[in-house]
């Protein structure tokens, strides 16, 4: 007797949707400025710490699983060396080259960078956006110029990509202000606390009209328990 078997059918690639655009943001890996709890500026930024590239690794093997069913069509990221070490373990997994946007760089902080945050924020009286036009110290960015500087180039680079499935590797407050933008708040510098993701971490976004962006997932770190 010839037994027979249940024929499977190989998995199929997800559709692309028409004319739309997607942007999956993901925050670097945690840096030892970040588990030091210093500030890190251009000075105080030393890279990522073990933990970091342990997270950039596992982030990199579940947006390879992404990239296989629908291709990422750019790699972009900020400049800073923690941000930047985690695009090229993404990239280096995807086969892809990773693209910096200068003007998306991480708040400049002055005098301030590479100190303590809890003594920075203690003189200041709260974070940066507890009085936005003023800066933290000597030299820094205040936050507003900081946020519309950032709005400004995502704003060119969606435009640049338009109708493309964009893959941004960025900090912590750029996530934030990012997912703000595409929200359509009417202030995204008000709103950034909503939309900030955690170290290792990815929010998507996919283009439903000409001015409506969907959040499909937040702040998803399953690719880290």
């Amino acid at each position: 007797m010839t037994a027979t078997y249940p024929t499977t059918k190989p998995a199929q690639p997800i559709s692309r949707p028409i004319a739309a655009g997607e942007v999956v943001i993901v925050r670097h890996g945690q840096g030892e400025c970040n588990a030091a709890g210093v500030i890190g500026g251009q000075r105080g930024c030393r890279g990522l710490s073990d933990r970091g590239r342990w997270e950039s690794s596992q982030l990199a093997e579940r947006l390879a699983k992404m990239d296989a069913a629908w291709a990422f069509d750019v790699l972009l990221c900020t400049p800073r060396l923690r941000v930047l070490e985690s695009a090229q373990i993404i990239g280096a997994r995807l086969v892809k080259p990773v693209t910096v946007i200068d003007n998306l760089a991480g708040q400049e902080f002055g005098a301030a960078d590479g100190q303590a945050w809890e003594q920075v924020t203690g003189r200041f009286g709260g974070p940066p956006a507890h009085d936005p036009d003023r800066p933290i110290a000597e030299g820094a960015e205040s936050w507003n110029t900081y946020a519309d500087r950032v709005l400004a180039a995502l704003t060119v680079m969606l435009a640049q990509h338009a109708g493309h499935r964009i893959l941004l590797v960025a900090h912590g407050k750029t996530s934030g202000l990012a997912g703000a933008l595409l929200s359509g708040a009417p202030d995204p510098r008000a709103a950034v606390a909503a939309f900030i993701i955690d170290h290792g971490t990815l929010s998507q976004w996919r283009r439903q009209s000409p001015d409506r962006w969907n959040l499909l997932v937040h702040n998803d770190s399953r690719h880290l328990a």
